[in-house]
């Protein structure tokens, strides 16, 4: 059984005398009552019509239809309740200027009455009973007698409006009939209100769709002017305004605003902060809904001078910071309020166009920092090859000079071009080992350069063989510098694909460090072994050590770890750089580790 067929059971009531017209009473329900089998057949009837209600007009057409039948009225009406008052939707045989009288009166004295017993006003003289002195001149001059009010209460009894018949006949009113109305208005009631359910979902499904709809349109762009463009344009087709205004806070001082269907007359400029309506939205994080702007405060003389009279303007919230205001307007030709459902859409694509405009700012700001990235990366590529053909240059212009000054100080060293005084010889020899430094720089600038910017040649080489091949000159050097020089070198590294000149270099610039920075009577050891798919090569010696601040700077290009051994040792600052760079370019590793007053040992692994 339907709630309203449940409804009308036990709405069912029997037979009593007639209200008295002098009484005025009201007619309760305590007592079960049969109706007549007219008015059951009747509300049977109507319960269905209802049931299958799917608008207000077809209920109303309904209610109507059955007040006439059920309850022998003449006329009837129904009047629902809002924040303002009362308004009339349907009427039968009532005049216009009735229904406004009408609507005026149940919305205060029987509204009031109304909310405090709930319980149907029976009038069966309007002319006798003192209730309707508020609108006996009218109700006269319309031609009825009698009527009742039944109160239209939800299942929660939250009064909704009222449902008022009318007889034109002096005819009292039964009790079967009071029965059979407030059956009837409480069918009514829970059809309205089922009604408006239906139509809040189909609202909100609506209202969900076009949200879905905008924010797949936010989503396809990036573009802040579009976005800005988007939001105005929807916004205002979406809640039936007449015009909008978007603003954007600027660096938090200044907005800039974005308009829509603004009447011509209109310059907008921006505003600083803390001027207008639009910062103050900005600055409260909250709505603003006005139905009379020209009597707001802030209201600017050359809007209200465009007509503009219902405003609302939303913030653009999002992560807790306000970007801006959405403001909707409605000019002097519309007198239509924004309605909650209205606002509560625009709220809605505010916080939306929030997102889409913070996410539109980041994306502007990463794509910038791209850019100029790309263009520091293509500045630097610039620089590198520029000093690349800088060192190349100078490589080649020098190193021919410089040769030649080297051949001529050896001539001079030895004796060739006739015997030197002692003071001459030690000028001659400071010539040379110069010279020699400033070759030896070429080299290595032209090696490191070579590292950087040439393929590798990739052939198979076994590091055994290679060590063997330098080893007599490592001795040559150790016994001259009275070092000893040690070797562990296993016969089973498997080879690896490099370049030979390069890893040549490699381990000369090791030793020679090993040898440089150990004194006499110490050590060097020179070791081979395979571990891990990897091939090790350490060089290790007995010298003085680094300090372990400085470890981590010792591959840095022109890095030399302190001022007295620069002096005691000489060197270019660019021999460990280079190693560092051949075995990257080999895609191995060079690590150290040192202790100082006991030695530094250098440990390169290259991949098999």
């Amino acid at each position: 059984m339907s709630q309203l067929d449940q409804t009308l059971a036990t709405r069912q009531s029997p037979s009593a005398g007639p209200c008295s017209a002098s009484a005025g009473n009201k007619v309760g329900l305590s007592t079960p009552l049969t109706l007549p089998d007219q008015q059951q057949a009747v509300l049977m009837q109507t319960a269905k019509s209802l049931l299958a209600a799917t608008t207000m007009e077809d209920l109303w057409t309904a209610v109507l239809a059955a007040a006439n039948r059920a309850l022998a009225a003449e006329r009837a009406a129904i009047c629902l309740y809002d924040a303002n008052g009362a308004t009339c939707p349907a009427a039968e045989g009532l005049s216009p200027g009735f229904i406004i009288a009408l609507c005026e009166d149940a919305g205060t004295a029987v509204r009031q009455q109304l909310c405090s017993d709930q319980e149907p006003i029976v009038i069966n003289d309007i002319h006798s009973d003192g209730r309707a002195a508020n609108l006996r001149p009218v109700m006269a001059a319309e031609g009825f007698h009698a009527y009742i009010i039944f109160p239209l209460l939800t299942a929660a009894d939250t009064l909704m409006g009222v449902f008022v018949t009318y007889r034109n006949q002096p005819v009292p009113f039964t009790a079967d009939d009071v029965t059979a109305g407030q059956t009837l208005a409480h069918m009514a009631a829970l059809a309205l209100h089922n009604i408006q359910l239906l139509d809040e979902t189909r609202l909100n499904l609506i209202r969900e769709q076009q949200l879905n709809e905008i924010t797949r349109t936010l989503g396809s762009t990036m573009d802040l002017p579009t976005i800005l463009g988007h939001v105005l344009r929807m916004t205002a087709d979406l809640t039936g305004a007449d015009a909008g205004l978007l603003g954007l806070v600027i660096d938090d001082q200044i907005m800039t605003f974005y308009p829509h269907n603004i009447p011509e007359s209109i310059v907008l400029r921006p505003a600083p902060r803390g001027r207008g309506i639009a910062w103050e939205v900005v600055q409260s994080g909250e709505t603003l809904r006005l139905e009379d702007y020209p009597s707001y405060y802030l209201a600017q003389p050359r809007w209200v001078q465009e007509g503009v009279r219902a405003l609302t303007a939303v913030p653009l919230t999002a992560a807790d910071t306000c970007l801006g205001t959405l403001i909707l307007f409605n000019l002097g030709h519309n007198h239509r309020h924004f309605s909650d459902r209205q606002v509560a859409l625009a709220e809605a694509i505010g916080r939306q166009a929030a997102i889409a405009i913070q996410h539109a700012r980041m994306y502007a700001e990463a794509h910038q920092r791209t850019a100029a990235l790309r263009n520091a990366l293509t500045r630097q590529a610039e620089l590198d090859d520029l000093k690349n053909k800088f060192i190349q240059t100078v490589s080649h212009e020098l190193r021919t000079p410089l040769g030649i000054i080297h051949g001529h100080a050896e001539l001079m060293g030895m004796g060739a071009l006739g015997e030197l005084t002692p003071r001459l010889q030690e000028s001659v020899d400071i010539i040379s080992r110069r010279v020699r430094m400033l070759i030896d720089l070429m080299d290595d600038l032209t090696a490191m350069l070579a590292a950087e910017t040439q393929e590798l040649r990739r052939e198979e080489i076994q590091m055994s063989l290679l060590l063997y091949a330098m080893l007599d000159e490592y001795r040559l050097q150790a016994n001259k510098t009275n070092i000893t020089l040690q070797t562990e070198i296993a016969e089973t590294v498997p080879p690896i694909l490099g370049d030979i000149n390069h890893l040549r270099r490699v381990v000369d610039n090791l030793v020679s460090n090993a040898f440089k920075f150990t004194p006499a009577e110490g050590t060097v050891t020179l070791r081979l072994l395979s571990e891990d798919n990897q091939v090790i090569l350490e060089v290790a010696d007995t010298g003085m050590g680094i300090p372990e601040e400085q470890l981590g700077r010792i591959f840095e290009r022109f890095y030399q770890v302190n001022s007295h051994s620069k002096r005691q040792h000489g060197g270019t600052g660019l021999g460990l750089a280079l190693v560092k760079e051949i075995v990257q370019a080999h895609r191995g590793d060079v690590s150290v580790t040192s202790e100082i007053g006991v030695g530094t040992t250098f440990r390169i692994a290259l991949p098999t």
